[in-house]
């Protein structure tokens, strides 16, 4: 364990394997994760047991259509009006946002000429460009409106854009 300047204990440990240093974060459910329970899709950390879950689920979400489709005629719509095509195939699901829409529309409005919402969101190339061209003003100016626009979009809506994971309604 390394210990930090004033001797504590870093606590930076996998979840699943305690006595392993944590080399990243899982976006799925948040927890520290070391080199060999990190499964990484499309850039993105995860868990194996989130990996586990989404799998679960579309094998789940694939017997249904299996199972609704034994006529051979199949119909993809979505046929709820409310949901704007955020919520997952059952009703019981809704997707909620990793990060904080709230945290991250105040960096947008008060540090956003300098792009720490975009690291914050995980965009690094925009963040560094923003930090490239913070002189000139525009990424202020930018950074305000997309703060604006962080705070006034919907859970779904932002999780759906900027990560997000499916959770129970109920």
């Amino acid at each position: 364990m390394k210990s930090l300047p004033g001797g504590e204990m870093n606590s930076l440990r996998c979840y699943i394997h305690n006595d392993r240093e944590a080399v990243g974060t899982c976006i799925g459910c948040g927890n520290f994760i070391c080199s060999d329970c990190r499964v990484t899709i499309n850039g993105k950390n995860y868990c194996e047991i989130c990996v586990q879950e989404l799998v679960n689920s579309k094998d789940e979400r694939n017997e249904n259509l299996k199972n609704n489709s034994s006529n051979g005629t199949t119909i993809y719509m979505n046929n709820s009006s409310n949901n704007n095509g955020y919520y997952g195939n059952n009703n019981r699901e809704r997707l909620a946002p990793v990060k904080s829409k709230i945290a991250a529309g105040i960096l947008a409005i008060v540090l956003g000429g300098i792009g720490v919402h975009k690291f914050y969101l995980g965009k690094s190339f925009q963040g560094i460009m923003s930090l490239l061209f913070c002189w000139t003003g525009i990424p202020a100016f930018i950074g305000f409106i997309e703060g604006i626009i962080y705070l006034t979009s919907s859970d779904e809506k932002f999780a759906y854009k900027y990560g997000g994971r499916y959770i129970e309604k109920y």
